[in-house]
C-alpha cells in the first residue's frame, strides 16, 4: 500500500513542477508573438523609440503591458513607456452679440454681378457684391469679443429653440475687420433639426478657423439659404480649443461590414483606449446617425452619440470625442435613411507612446510584443534615468532607435497564453478533481469489499 501512495505523490509533484518552473523562469523573446529588430546608430546608454502601428493594432493588452525590448542575448533589458499626451485645457465658450438683419432687393450690377444692403434695426449695414447673392435667405450679424483667442476658434455654435417641423438648411459665414470688406470663411455649412419619434437629431455647429483670415476678424455674418426659417436664432458662441503642440495620436483604420440597409459593423482587433473616432463618407451629403459601442465581443452595447455625417465642399463632419474607455466595436444605425454604397470609413485615435530602453548587453536588439501571459514591467522615467542626468540625457534629446524587419518570435499561440498565476490555477484545479475522482473510485472499491465481505457472511 505504501509504493502505491509513494507512485500517486510522485505524481502529483511531477505534474507540479512544469508550471512551478514557468512561473520562475526569464522571459525570452519567443515568449512573445511578434517581433521587430531595432537598429541603434549612435552611442548612447538609453534609446527611444516610436512604436510602430503593428504594435497597437497587435498588442493583446490597451495598455501595451505586453511590450517589451530584448538585447542580442535574449535578455529583457529596462525601458518605460511615455504617453505622448498631456491634458488639454477645457473648451471655453465665448457668446457672441447676435443681430437679424433684413435684406433688401437684389441689384444687377453691370459686370454681371450682384449686390444686395443688410440692415439691422441697430442701424447697423452691410453691403455685399457677389455672384450668389439671389439665394441668400435670413442673416445674422455676429460680434466677436475683443478677449476671444482667435488662434484657438474651432467651431461656431448656433442655438434655436424646438421647431415645430423637421428642418434642414445650409448656412455661409463670412467674416470681416471693418464691416466693409467681407470674405466667405464656410460657405453651405450643412444645419438640421430633425425629430423621429421621441429622437430629436441636431447639428447646430459650423468648423471654423479664425486663425486662418487674411485680416483680424471683428464680425461674422451668417448667411441661411433660405429666406424664411422655421427657427429662429437665440444664441450663438464661438468655441475656444487650445491645442498642444505636444500631443501625438495614432490613427487605426477599423474593419467594417454592413449588417443590414441600415446599420453597420466595425471592430478592432483587440480593445483600444480611444480619444475620438472619425467616420467619413465617401460621397457628397449628409447621413443621420446613431452611434453605440462595446469593450468587446460578447459585451452589450452602449449609446455613444447621435450625430450627422457630412461630406460637403471638400469638407467632412468632424471627429467625436470618445471618453468611454477602452473599445472594440463600434455599431452606427442610420435615422430616417439606408447605408450607402460605399460604407463610411471609421478611424479610430489613441494616444501615441514613446518607448526608452537601456541599452543593455549588445545589440541587435529586439522590439516584441503580444503575449495575453505578460504583465506590467515597464519602469517610470526616474527609475529609468535619473534625475541629475535628465539634464544631459532629456528624453526628448535621445538618440533614436530604428524600427526595422520583422523577427519571426512565438507566433499567435502566445496571444492566448497563460500567466504563471492562472497555470498554478489551473493546475490546482485539476488536482483537486483528480483528487475527487479517486476518493469516489475508493470509497466504490471499499463499498465492494464490504459487500463481498457481508455477502460471503451471509
Amino acid at each position: 500500500m505504501k509504493w502505491k501512495i509513494a507512485i500517486f505523490t510522485g505524481a502529483l509533484w511531477c505534474a507540479a513542477l512544469p508550471g512551478l518552473a514557468q512561473e520562475t523562469a526569464p522571459e525570452s523573446p519567443q515568449d512573445y508573438a511578434w517581433g521587430r529588430s531595432l537598429t541603434t546608430t549612435a552611442s548612447s546608454p538609453w534609446y527611444r523609440v516610436a512604436l510602430p502601428d503593428d504594435v497597437y493594432q497587435q498588442s493583446v493588452w490597451p495598455d501595451l503591458r505586453d511590450v517589451r525590448v530584448f538585447n542580442h542575448q535574449g535578455e529583457r533589458v529596462p525601458f518605460t513607456l511615455q504617453v505622448q499626451q498631456e491634458a488639454q485645457p477645457a473648451p471655453k465658450e465665448q457668446a457672441l452679440r447676435l443681430f437679424p438683419l433684413a435684406a433688401s432687393p437684389v441689384e444687377k450690377l453691370s459686370d454681371s454681378g450682384e449686390r444686395v444692403w443688410l440692415r439691422s434695426p441697430e442701424g447697423y449695414e452691410i453691403k455685399l457684391e457677389g455672384e450668389r447673392i439671389n439665394t441668400m435667405g435670413e442673416s445674422y450679424l455676429l460680434a466677436l469679443p475683443d478677449n476671444v483667442q482667435r488662434q484657438n476658434v474651432t467651431q461656431l455654435q448656433l442655438s434655436w429653440d424646438k421647431p415645430a417641423v423637421n428642418w434642414q438648411g445650409k448656412a455661409s459665414l463670412y467674416y470681416s475687420s471693418d464691416m466693409k470688406e467681407w470674405d466667405l470663411m464656410q460657405a453651405d455649412a450643412p444645419l438640421m433639426d430633425v425629430a423621429s419619434g421621441s429622437d430629436r437629431l441636431t447639428l447646430n455647429t459650423i468648423t471654423i478657423s479664425l486663425s486662418m483670415a487674411i485680416n483680424t476678424p471683428r464680425y461674422l455674418l451668417l448667411v441661411f439659404d433660405k429666406p424664411q426659417l422655421p427657427v429662429t436664432l437665440t444664441r450663438a458662441v464661438v468655441i475656444e480649443n487650445p491645442q498642444s503642440t505636444e500631443i501625438t495620436n495614432v490613427a487605426l483604420p477599423a474593419a467594417g461590414r454592413a449588417i443590414s440597409q441600415d446599420k453597420a459593423l466595425y471592430h478592432w482587433a483587440s480593445p483600444q483606449p480611444m480619444t475620438s473616432i472619425s467616420l467619413s463618407l465617401e460621397e457628397e451629403g449628409t447621413l443621420p446617425v446613431e452611434i453605440a459601442w462595446r469593450s468587446g465581443a460578447d459585451e452589450a452595447w452602449r449609446p455613444l452619440a447621435k450625430t450627422v455625417l457630412w461630406n460637403l465642399n471638400n469638407q467632412i463632419s468632424e471627429p467625436i470625442p470618445v471618453t468611454v474607455g477602452n473599445v472594440q466595436e463600434i455599431q452606427v444605425t442610420t435615422v430616417n435613411a439606408h447605408l450607402p454604397k460605399v460604407l463610411p470609413q471609421l478611424t479610430g485615435l489613441r494616444p501615441g507612446q514613446t518607448l526608452i530602453f537601456n541599452a543593455q548587453g549588445s545589440g541587435p536588439y529586439i522590439l516584441a510584443w503580444g503575449n495575453k501571459a505578460a504583465q506590467s514591467v515597464a519602469t517610470d522615467l526616474d527609475a529609468l534615468i535619473p534625475a541629475a542626468l535628465r539634464q544631459k540625457h532629456a528624453p526628448e534629446s535621445l538618440p533614436e532607435a530604428w524600427v526595422g524587419d520583422e523577427v519571426k518570435l512565438g507566433g499567435e499561440g502566445r496571444l492566448s497564453a497563460t500567466s504563471p498565476i492562472e497555470q498554478r490555477s489551473q493546475w490546482l484545479t485539476g488536482l483537486v478533481w483528480a483528487a475527487l475522482v479517486l476518493g469516489v473510485l475508493a470509497l466504490a472499491w471499499m463499498a465492494l469489499r464490504i459487500w463481498r465481505e457481508v455477502k460471503e457472511k451471509a
